[in-house]
């Protein structure tokens, strides 16, 4: 399965925010995925300055204008991204199509 969308949700009078979901099918088992897992959050680390930890299977991704997580399981990786606040909203699908097309990359070269 091949999932992508972006939607836009009102937050409040003050704002609102982006949703960003990413999901993908795999055949992997759930420690390569882990550490595909681990190589995304530290590309986007290095890229938009996050910070990422993981709790339980899930690798949840911190940034001052996003929130979110890299969900890991036997199967299926999804990933969803709030962006928060119109700035970060205006660079939501270069973002969605950087991560999707690198998850892309990383799930046909393991």
């Amino acid at each position: 399965m091949l999932l992508r969308s972006i939607r836009v949700n009102t937050l409040n009078r003050a704002g609102f925010f982006v949703t960003i979901l990413i999901e993908r099918n795999h055949d992997f088992p759930l420690d390569d995925i882990t550490v595909l897992s681990e190589k995304i959050a530290g590309e986007l680390e290095q890229e938009y300055g996050l910070t990422w930890a993981w709790q339980e299977n899930k690798l949840l991704i911190n940034h001052a204008s996003a929130r979110g997580f890299l969900h890991s399981q036997e199967g299926k990786i999804t990933i969803e991204l709030r962006l928060m606040g119109f700035a970060a909203s205006l660079f939501a699908s270069s973002i969605e199509s950087h991560i999707s097309e690198r998850l892309d990359q990383l799930l046909l070269t393991n």
